[in-house]
């Protein structure tokens, strides 16, 4: 198992824009994946349950990652997390 904490960079925080591409990296790996936030497990393979997780630009949510390919999901998710998340919500 494997856990990193990212913050959020994102104006409007992790929308629906954002957390589909969250998630079209996140289904490519076997390895089950939790969001973590305010000591509430969130699974990082749902849409509705990365929404409900509402989070905030600038806020810090912990990733955990279990499985066979535990650390190309992390090397992957984590770096989805350091890029410029603003393509993502621009009309």
């Amino acid at each position: 198992m494997l856990k990193e904490k990212v913050v959020v960079k994102s104006e409007i925080g992790l929308n629906a824009r954002v957390a589909s591409m969250f998630l079209r990296n996140s289904v490519k790996f076997g390895s089950d994946i939790i969001l973590i936030k305010d000591n509430n497990r969130y699974n990082g393979k749902s849409i509705l349950s990365i929404l409900s997780m509402q989070v905030a630009n600038g806020e810090e949510i912990e990733i955990e990652i279990t499985g066979d390919d535990e650390k190309q999901a992390m090397e992957c998710l984590t770096l989805f997390f350091k890029q410029d998340l603003r393509e993502f919500y621009t009309i």
